[in-house]
């Protein structure tokens, strides 16, 4: 607790303890300009002070805690705190009570029965009073610090893995275009040429959105047509690409999503001049996209971990909060990927 902070919680309680004296000695013996007025407030600022001390270390103590932890010992170490508090309350009442004995010259014969006939019978039942209300106040502030930093680490733990798995997109999408060059560059190395002039530009876009979360339609398109494109070049008809989609600068989407369910559609499917790979993207209502093909499986698949898929999913949930569903249905593989209004 910093400086101004401490100084502002000191004046409030001791305006508040002089306030709270007088009209407690008022309403009690009519009298609220009395020597014992003063005694009263004293006890009660002192109190305050020191219970506010030990709050102030007893939370610090139990938020650093872990939250199962905390729901372990809670209840009994509410009770300890109480009970310290009356002891110290029931011995600065003592100490009080006994030093104004003694300035206003009274006799302190009979003082430890008046301490315990009188002023502690007193002291707890007003303290009962006080920790039911204390009670209340520590076991709210508890739980609501407690929902508070796990909801902090819950949605830093969402950002950092967010971060993560769109950290991944680069060198999956990157390995599969590499293994593309490296099967027409000794083929062909003008087409080989342009595959790579071809391949900076889609990884230009990849690199300037990468801090994006959410991306136009109309400029995915764009590149998943490119990308298309250059898939074309090595494999000519064999693969087709349609996309039914209108008024597509009205939407938002995931960046480099489109791309991943079309590269995923040619990894994991055979296509040939007879029976080509026919991929469709359309816009079937206002909050998802279509993503289908036709399943020809191919006999043999190198290095499929699913990650392409598994990973887009879990992009999706994470910023938009949406699901993204697949569906294999009649020989057709379709994928519905949440979109956005602009």
């Amino acid at each position: 607790m910093n400086k101004n902070k401490k100084l502002k919680v000191f004046t409030t309680t001791l305006i508040s303890c002089i306030i709270f004296s007088l009209l407690f000695k008022w309403w009690t013996t009519g009298m609220p300009f009395h020597p014992s007025t003063i005694l009263f407030g004293t006890i009660l600022f002192t109190l305050i002070l020191i219970s506010l001390s030990i709050s102030n270390v007893f939370f610090g103590y139990f938020l650093s805690l872990p939250i199962k932890k905390i729901k372990k010992i809670i209840i009994p170490a509410f009770i300890i705190f109480m009970l310290i508090i009356l002891a110290i309350s029931l011995l600065i009442i003592s100490l009080s009570i006994y030093t104004y004995y003694l300035i206003m010259g009274f006799d302190t014969a009979h003082f430890i029965n008046t301490l315990f006939e009188v002023e502690f019978p007193a002291t707890i039942r007003y303290y009962s009073v006080c920790a039911l209300i204390a009670a209340a106040f520590f076991f709210y502030s508890i739980w609501r610090q407690a929902i508070d930093r796990e909801q902090q680490l819950r949605e830093e733990n969402l950002k950092y893995k967010y971060r993560t798995l769109k950290t991944q997109v680069n060198p999956h999408f990157l390995f599969n275009s590499l293994n593309t060059l490296s099967e027409i560059i000794y083929v062909d190395t003008k087409k080989a040429d342009n595959y790579i002039q071809k391949l900076a530009n889609i990884y230009r876009y990849i690199l300037d959105n990468e801090e994006t979360d959410l991306i136009p339609l109309k400029d995915e398109i764009r590149f998943v047509t490119r990308y298309f494109e250059l898939q074309k070049e090595r494999d000519g008809n064999k693969i087709q690409l349609e996309i039914n989609i209108r008024q597509a600068e009205k939407y938002r989407i995931i960046p480099i999503s489109l791309q991943i369910l079309v590269e995923n559609a040619l990894k994991h499917n055979a296509a040939s001049e007879k029976k080509p790979l026919r991929i469709v993207i359309q816009k079937n209502d206002d909050s998802s996209i279509d993503i289908s093909n036709n399943m020809q499986k191919r006999n043999i698949l190198n290095n499929s971990h699913g990650m392409g898929l598994s990973n887009l999913k879990e992009r999706v949930l994470l910023i938009m909060g949406k699901e993204m569903t697949i569906a294999t249905d009649n020989n057709q593989f379709t994928v519905k990927l949440p979109i956005d209004h602009l």
